[in-house]
């Protein structure tokens, strides 16, 4: 995908492009498109003509569930559990994508933050799922959900957290129900962004779903205690870019 492609996908006009083309490397270094940021609904363009998100996940499939380390040579073992850590679960290749504008994108994995990474209308929800994806030409585009208390199970998201794995524990296989796991309220915010963490790179098409979903209080009370100091990365400022929305219901 150009550049001027992804663009177009998150709803920066693609005149846009020329002009990122050509700012200056400085310039760059003082207005970095990074994330997550502060969403504000109000603010947020309204923009029916973004193409549709189209969700292709199975009802069925295998994921591995395990603990991600971003640093393998910590010193101090298992026992610490880094900020930039999470616990995520592999899609098996070919497995699962979304479409958008007839452009595929295949879903790698998804993991999760606590508190939520993106704050929307001054809100930190419990927990933020990232649903990572693909393109046809290496682009990222990550789906965010955002997750809270108050949910009765049954859920994918309940099945995969339900028991924890350990920093240093081994690999769980994990049948779930992929098409379920989202809502069906399919609206986003979307933005041009980065990677979460290290090395925090740009260039990332960013759909953070409006609609949350409930999971048990003891899955977020499990995540919270296994994280206590959370897992999130600090707001990062806008810096000029548009927050567009899309409706999809």
């Amino acid at each position: 995908m150009t550049h001027s492609r992804r663009l177009f996908l998150i709803g920066v006009p693609v005149v846009a492009a020329a002009a990122m083309v050509t700012t200056s490397a400085s310039a760059m270094a003082t207005a970095p498109h990074q994330s997550p940021i502060a969403i504000r609904s109000r603010s947020a363009v309204d923009d029916p003509e973004l193409p549709e998100l189209v969700i292709d996940y199975p009802d069925h499939v295998d994921v591995g569930v395990h603990y991600i380390r971003h640093d393998a040579n910590e010193p101090a073992g298992c026992s610490i559990r880094g900020p930039e850590e999470t616990i995520e679960a592999d899609a098996p290749a070919g497995s699962a994508a979304v479409l958008i504008g007839g452009m595929r994108y295949e879903l790698l994995q998804f993991h999760f933050h606590t508190r939520s990474e993106h704050v929307l209308d001054d809100h930190h929800y419990s927990l933020e799922q990232h649903y990572v994806h693909r393109g046809p030409q290496g682009q990222t585009l990550v789906v965010a959900l955002f997750l809270t208390h108050g949910g009765r199970g049954g859920t994918p998201q309940d099945a995969v957290l339900h028991t924890l794995p350990q920093e240093c524990g081994k690999v769980r296989e994990i049948a779930v129900n992929l098409k379920k796991s989202l809502p069906d309220d399919l609206s986003t915010f979307r933005y041009d962004g980065s990677l979460t963490t290290a090395p925090y790179t740009e260039g990332v098409s960013w759909l953070i779903l409006r609609q949350h979903r409930a999971v048990t209080d003891a899955v977020v009370d499990g995540f919270e205690k296994l994280f206590p100091k959370g897992n999130a990365r600090k707001l990062q400022p806008l810096n000029n870019r548009t927050v567009r929305y899309r409706r999809q219901r």
